[in-house]
């Protein structure tokens, strides 16, 4: 009995030390360009507080759809730096507009990324085409947040 409780407390001491650690990834991450105040993070979804956080701090925010990412596209250019999320589970930042791919999907040429995707609770970091980070269009919510 005493072995199944130590063994109980040391899974939860592992639990929030994952997501302490996923909330400091993602914290120096977006560094520079979104700041947090501790009390209002979700440890367990920091994706979430980085979109109701960033939508405070942004310059300009913008829903992505297909309809109007080219336009979007143009606009982040002229920013210094570009974050894009995707509901509560990804997020990706623009690292170069300039190395793009093209994409059916989304009717135009995605410039390069670095993100995180949580999946099952663990983040997963992704370095390629945001077409292949943020996925295909559809009914997710994707938001732009541009920073001078």
């Amino acid at each position: 009995m005493k072995k199944s409780i130590v063994f109980i407390f040391v899974l939860m001491g592992f639990t929030l030390s994952a997501q302490n650690t996923k909330f400091e990834v993602l914290k120096q991450f977006v560094s520079g360009s979104i700041n947090f105040k501790a009390e209002s993070i979700d440890r367990a979804q920091p994706i979430l507080s980085i979109n109701v956080i960033a939508k405070e701090q942004a310059d300009k925010t913008i829903d992505l759809t297909r309809d109007n990412i080219v336009k979007a596209l143009e606009i982040a250019r002229s920013y210094k730096t570009c974050f894009i999320t995707v509901g509560v589970h990804t997020i990706v930042r623009i690292t170069n507009f300039d190395d793009c791919s093209p994409s059916g999907a989304w009717g135009v040429c995605m410039p390069m990324g670095k993100g995180y995707v949580q999946k099952a609770g663990v983040l997963n970091e992704k370095k390629d085409y945001i077409k292949n980070i943020i996925g295909r269009p559809g009914n997710q919510t994707r938001k732009l947040f541009l920073f001078k």
